[in-house]
């Protein structure tokens, strides 16, 4: 009697191991591609929940503080909007601020610039004193921001020649924009 295997049988073991490696691999690719999708679809979406969520939080806070240019000269606003870089500008107090010596009063001022959208703070009196300054959201394209007291009258610059007396905030803010050719339409505002 003789042990062992013939050629034949080594040779229909390889071809058997080298299908089962061809199909483990293109199965562990793909696996691997998809986590990659993945992953950059939920970094992507998280960068996009704290943009926005930093914008609601600072709309909470904002304060009906009268606005000075930058020659500390009053404006007799207390928010300006526009479809230009600074799309919005209003003070607020921040409750994250420990800085115990200064004012919590904070001006923020959102712009879009280089299809990123940056938001930087300031003293409330002096702009010229920027205190932080952060890319919230980038690779944004066709950007749009609508100002208005309802949905049906929107304008695109805050304020208007149609403000109504009293109402130093817009209740609505709408922003159109896309990213990576997703179309998004936020609606906030300031609800006092």
């Amino acid at each position: 009697m003789k042990n062992g295997f013939t050629l034949l049988e080594v040779l229909i073991a390889l071809l058997a191991a080298a299908l089962i490696s061809i199909m483990s691999f293109d199965f562990l690719s793909n696996t691997v591609f998809l986590k990659e999708r993945i992953d950059n679809s939920i970094s992507s979406d998280s960068k996009h929940t704290k943009a926005f969520h930093l914008m609601r939080l600072d709309m909470m806070q904002a304060v009906p503080f009268k606005l000075k240019d930058q020659n500390f000269n009053n404006l007799n606003n207390v928010f300006i909007g526009s479809n230009e870089e600074r799309i919005l500008t209003f003070v607020a107090l921040t409750a994250s601020d420990t800085a115990i010596n200064n004012s919590k009063l904070r001006r923020i001022i959102y712009k879009y610039k280089n299809n990123n959208l940056i938001r930087t703070t300031t003293l409330a009196n002096n702009e010229n004193i920027i205190l932080s300054e952060e890319i919230l959201l980038s690779e944004i394209e066709n950007f749009e921001i609508y100002f208005g007291d309802g949905l049906d009258d929107l304008v695109d610059s805050y304020p208007g020649l149609n403000l109504v007396e009293n109402n130093i905030f817009p209740e609505f803010i709408v922003l159109n924009y896309s990213i990576n050719d997703k179309n998004y339409n936020q609606i906030m505002g300031f609800f006092r």
